[in-house]
């Protein structure tokens, strides 16, 4: 058997190999799982592979993200989300341009930000006048602000899994994360628009009708939040009540669940789960903290950078959490002792890692519907991601010093 920590490192030299060779994420997460599995534990692999795979956690995580994606798409195909982006659009032209985005982020898909740029592009391109590289910025980071808080998301669901907690008690440690995006996002569209963007109106929408397009949100914080139904439940009635409202034809249910049912998805959950079971059977996660307080290694930037470091390399929103949490899950503590600054730390990095990916899938499709430039966006994104990561951890130092 090979050392943890160095297995861990050559299973993550073979991950950002195979995404640089244009290998699937699924692909490239399983086979670095495997290799973990086999350096660590060597024969005992196998027996460890289906502990990981026959829990009821693996169940729990199936559920909600095959709900999950099926709202997403139901909701989209329902005509729901245009109503609502309709409405917003209606109220004010500039609070449109951030908030059209972010209500698009309330429906995680892959590339998700495209739908939302070819919502907006006429409405920044030629009613603001905005040029290409800050619209860009715009529709990307606005669309990703909720990752920290909203229940969703795929790394919320697999941290909430890994670390054996409700989701509501992950989002209790990971909200300044959203905070500190949403602000620094603030601070600095919002002179940029006022000096950039022209004066616009949007008229005919019929806003009494069209607020009540929200009921699906509402109902997914009411089941989350109040009644504090687990996830996977609350997400799978969801979807069974958007379905029912909108009638689908057959067609779209089949397109849906083709959508949903993703092998690939699919495949990303099983090598997340042998490889959290892999951590646990060779004792990595000691091996780890062993190693860096041996070697007097400060604790908390680990926490954040190895999040950061596997999120800026795979631009994977779960990846980063599949990888790197279970590694750390002595530091973040797991059910209810969560070790809540070292939570929002981890989650912090990985998110602002993968927001700054320049291989995040969003990223590149809206820079290349508007015909934006990496080096322009790039302009706005590295001082927003400082800035949302200091806002982040000092609300962080302060709940939690």
């Amino acid at each position: 058997m090979v050392d943890p920590v160095i297995s861990f490192l050559i299973s993550v030299i073979v991950l950002v190999l195979l995404l640089a060779t244009r290998r699937g994420v699924h692909v490239a997460v399983l086979s670095s799982s495997l290799l973990f599995g086999f350096l660590t534990l060597d024969a005992k692999m196998v027996e460890s592979s289906v502990k990981g795979l026959l829990t009821y956690s693996t169940a729990k995580l199936f559920t909600a993200f095959i709900s999950a994606l099926f709202l997403s798409y139901m909701m989209k195909a329902s005509g729901i989300l245009q109503r609502l982006t309709d409405l917003f659009a209606s109220l004010n032209c500039s609070f449109a341009s951030l908030f059209i985005p972010s209500l698009v982020g309330l429906i995680p898909m892959p590339g998700g930000a495209l739908v939302s740029a070819m919502m907006l592009k006429e409405h920044y391109l030629e009613k603001q006048g905005l040029d290409s590289d800050f619209a860009s910025f715009l529709n990307y980071w606005f669309r990703h602000i909720w990752v920290p808080v909203w229940p969703l998301y795929q790394a919320m669901i697999l941290t909430a899994v890994l670390l054996n907690a409700p989701v509501v008690r992950i989002i209790e440690a990971t909200f300044p994360a959203a905070i500190g995006s949403i602000l620094a996002g603030l601070l600095v569209s919002l002179p940029l628009i006022r000096r950039k963007a022209r004066a616009c109106s949007i008229e005919g929408v019929n806003r009494g009708e069209n607020v009540k397009a929200a009921w699906p949100f509402l109902l997914i914080i009411a089941l989350v939040f109040l009644v504090r139904l687990p996830v996977e439940l609350a997400l799978l009635i969801t979807a069974l009540a958007v379905t029912a409202y909108a009638r689908p034809s057959k067609e779209q249910v089949k397109e849906g669940l083709k959508f949903a049912i993703s092998y690939k998805i699919l495949l990303v959950i099983v090598a997340v789960m042998m490889y959290r079971q892999y951590v646990y059977d060779s004792g990595s996660a000691d091996a780890l903290l062993e190693f860096m307080t041996s070697r007097g290694i400060p604790i908390l930037p680990v926490v954040f950078l190895l999040p950061f470091s596997i999120g800026a390399t795979t631009a994977g929103e779960f990846v980063f959490a599949g990888t790197a949490f279970p590694l750390l899950i002595n530091v973040l503590g797991t059910g209810e002792r969560i070790n809540d600054l070292a939570l929002l730390v981890g989650y912090t990095g990985g998110y602002i890692g993968v927001m700054l990916s320049p291989v995040h899938l969003c990223l590149i499709l809206t820079l290349e519907h508007y015909g934006g430039r990496f080096r322009g966006a790039y302009k706005y994104l590295l001082p927003t991601s400082s800035l949302a990561v200091l806002i982040s951890l000092t609300i962080g130092y302060l709940l939690w010093p």
